[in-house]
């Protein structure tokens, strides 16, 4: 028995030119869905945003509108092509769909559920400064998936959404107010009560540090060279994240230890720097040099 492949051919090419006028209806369908999704997506997000004044929201209620239509848009299409056994499985089997794709993809279905406890708990806004598993910067966005992160260097940095809700998360900018904190060190002989007094005066007078909660300044530890002494200080981060140079008062820290190196320079208050003595023996000649 002889098998005629130019028929069997013929007969296969026959059925996919059949099946080629309902492919192009199932693509332009779905490219339609894809279109209206995105459309949808920018419609629905903005006037949400504009509404109710959370982004967060917005964007998590535009991207399911969104991924509906996508979904809606893959059935059609396939009841076009003629695949309507797939496309009434996609819904008829969705109890062994879910249990299938639950395990496939465990790491996404995660990830959207996160995402939406975040956006139902709300531990951070857009603009606020987090800090997840060693990665810092401020969130940019929060999708169904990830959170956009931008740290000090400006690099991009995105988070799955599911490492945000197993892992510690610390937000600089919940309340605002956040303490700033740095350490001098003046020689032995010099008054602690009155280096205490002259820069709690220039705490004072500081408009970018908070009057409440109150500023301290204390003796931290007697050292070998130095009596080291701690500045502890309030700023409200809310006030100044949205300059361009300022990144959790590091600015404000900054000048705070001029100001107060100036003032103690000021006032005569030493602040030594360790002397190590080197002995070198040379023919019998001892030679001591200082540094």
């Amino acid at each position: 028995m002889q098998i005629d492949f130019k028929k069997i051919f013929n007969d296969y090419f026959q059925q996919i030119s059949e099946l080629i006028p309902n492919i192009i209806t199932g693509l332009i369908i779905l490219l339609i869905a894809i279109l209206l999704g995105k459309i949808v997506f920018k419609v629905i997000s903005k006037t949400t945003q504009k509404r109710w004044q959370d982004s967060i929201i917005s964007n998590f209620l535009a991207e399911i509108i969104k991924w509906t239509f996508y979904l809606f848009g893959v059935v059609i299409a396939l009841n076009a092509v003629g695949f309507t056994g797939i496309a009434s499985t996609i819904f008829a089997g969705a109890g062994v769909s879910a249990i299938v794709f639950g395990f496939a993809f465990k790491d996404i279905g995660e990830n959207f559920l996160a995402g939406i406890i975040l956006a139902l708990k709300r531990p951070f806004e857009i603009g606020d400064i987090i800090e997840i598993g060693g990665d810092k910067g401020t969130v940019k966005d929060l999708d169904l998936r990830l959170t956009h992160l931008r740290n000090a260097e400006g690099k991009d940095i995105y988070i799955p959404n599911s490492l945000i809700i197993k892992n510690t998360l610390t937000n600089y900018t919940k309340d605002g107010f956040l303490r700033i904190n740095f350490m001098i060190g003046i020689a032995p002989e010099c008054d602690i009560e009155h280096t205490r007094k002259l820069i709690l005066a220039y705490l004072d007078t500081n408009v970018n540090i908070l009057k409440t909660p109150k500023h301290s300044v204390i003796v931290q530890e007697l050292g070998e060279f130095t009596t080291n002494i701690q500045i502890f200080f309030w700023v409200d981060i809310l006030a100044i994240k949205n300059l361009p140079d300022e990144y959790l008062g590091h600015n404000i820290r900054s000048k705070a230890i001029t100001d107060v190196k100036r003032i103690l320079d000021e006032n005569n208050i030493e602040m030594p720097s360790q002397v190590v003595e080197h002995k070198m023996y040379k023919q019998n000649k001892l030679i001591i040099d200082q540094n």
